[in-house]
């Protein structure tokens, strides 16, 4: 008998990217399987990976500011929304629609004044 491998080695890192790879592709798979998530005004397309509302909340200060939070990790709304249930995506629009209703009752308020 010989002492001589049959086949090839793999390393270990190799096995542990490659799982990693899987894992995210089923995420991703999953993600896309579940369709499109909305949140009050707000939408998540998963095939397109776009973020939808109204355009004017969208081209505001206020919705740059709270991207911005979010993106950055220092949003308390999907901190708290992603511990609750961990779906990130919920988080963020759950976030983004709290902004939006704050938003638009301060708009609403300060036209009703002027």
């Amino acid at each position: 008998m010989s002492n001589t491998p049959i086949g090839y080695e793999i390393s270990a890192e190799t096995i542990i990217a490659e799982a990693r790879r899987q894992e995210a592709e089923r995420a991703r798979a999953s993600v896309i399987a579940a369709g499109i998530q909305t949140c009050g005004r707000f939408s998540y397309d998963p095939a397109t990976g776009a973020v939808t509302g109204t355009a004017e909340y969208m081209g505001s200060e206020s919705y740059a500011r709270r991207m911005a939070a979010i993106t950055e990790g220092r949003d308390t709304v999907t901190s708290f929304g992603y511990c609750q249930h961990g779906d990130v995506i919920k988080a963020v629009l759950v976030s983004l629609q709290t902004d939006y209703a704050a938003w638009k009752c301060m708009r609403d308020f300060e036209r009703r004044l002027g």
